[in-house]
């Protein structure tokens, strides 16, 4: 990169309530058979905040008086409802709320679980440009307070609730960005697609007949080779520029999505570039939606800190497909 790009700050929003795997087994919300393949411990639970006030309590601790002026631009991602009317704008109460100036723009992405480095790669391609100030890239999803089963509407994977806020800029931060890509295959988009268009209802949450749909009808062998595909050319991209095979990274942070139908594909082709994962810290708050790798990112920063020199590979992935990568070095 020719111009330097930095997190200058990664901050969280994760509600204190947890509901354990073995809770919701007793109360018969999950089977133990389930569980067992899934891996999860916990889930993290929002009772109170809707998702756009989670990503305010995320992003004020990145934010100071002189910020109004200092955000180009923010970016509100999620995969769920925002607990408001439907036309709402949620970006644009986040903005209010923060108190950013009125030239900030401010953009919501609904691009799946991997809105979160659409965004990031939006913000690092302008940085690159010369665009003067920082972006703010937030995601926030909460799953309660619809028809959404968060144990259940879909395969392999359980909900949880929580928010994150990173702060992209010029010139110095606490980790410098050493890579931003993106790969997709939108093949798979019909994994998340319904057999025809039909009136908004319960079924809009019923994530798993749609997959289960597709794979019927193309089979797990053609979903793992476009899936694998798709990987394997993010993997090519981030060691045509850093060489992790002979240096790895420090952790990795994958998707929190249990055994479920890529998790093991996702290891196959990327844990061998970093030492750790963050598994046993995914599986006790559940899939965040946009937040996985962003959460993980902020549990590192406050629980594992790294030495200067060490890297982070956040990977992410969404329904689209859609996948990203970011490389982060510890300043």
């Amino acid at each position: 990169m020719s111009t330097e790009i930095f997190v200058k700050s990664i901050n969280a929003y994760l509600p204190e309530q947890v509901l354990t795997i073995d809770e919701a087994i007793s109360t018969g919300l999950y089977s133990a058979e389930r569980a067992a393949v899934d891996g999860f411990t916990a889930l993290r639970i929002e009772e109170n905040l809707s998702s756009a006030e989670m990503a305010v309590k995320a992003a004020l601790p990145g934010l100071s008086s002189t910020d109004p002026d200092a955000v180009n631009s923010l970016y509100l991602c999620s995969i769920h409802r925002h607990g408001h009317k439907i036309l709402w704008p949620p970006a644009s109460y986040v903005q209010h709320q923060l108190g950013l100036g009125r030239q900030t723009r401010a953009l919501g992405i609904s691009q799946g679980c991997n809105g979160g480095f659409v965004a990031c790669s939006l913000a690092t391609d302008l940085i690159q440009h010369g665009l003067t100030g920082d972006h703010l890239v937030l995601g926030a999803d909460r799953f309660s307070g619809s028809g959404f089963d968060r144990i259940n509407s879909d395969l392999g994977t359980l909900y949880g609730d929580a928010a994150f806020a990173l702060r992209l800029g010029s010139g110095s931060g606490a980790f410098r960005l050493l890579y931003m890509g993106l790969e997709s295959e939108p093949e798979l988009e019909a994994m998340y697609r319904d057999t025809q268009p039909a009136p908004e209802g319960i079924v809009d949450h019923d994530i798993k007949s749609a997959k289960r749909n597709y794979l019927e009808q193309h089979g797990r062998d053609h979903f793992n080779r476009l899936f694998i595909s798709a990987l394997q050319r993010l993997r090519a991209s981030i060691l045509a520029q850093v060489n992790l095979v002979q240096f790895p990274a420090r952790y990795i942070v994958f998707p929190n999505v249990g055994a479920g139908l890529s998790a093991k594909l996702y290891a196959e082709e990327f844990a061998d570039l970093a030492s750790e994962n963050l598994w046993g810290f995914g599986r006790s708050i559940g899939h965040l939606g946009t937040s996985d790798q962003f959460l993980g990112l902020w549990h590192i920063d406050r629980c594992k800190p790294l030495r200067p020199g060490e890297r982070v590979l956040l990977l992410g992935a969404g329904n689209g497909l859609g996948l990203g990568a970011m490389l982060l070095e510890k300043t």
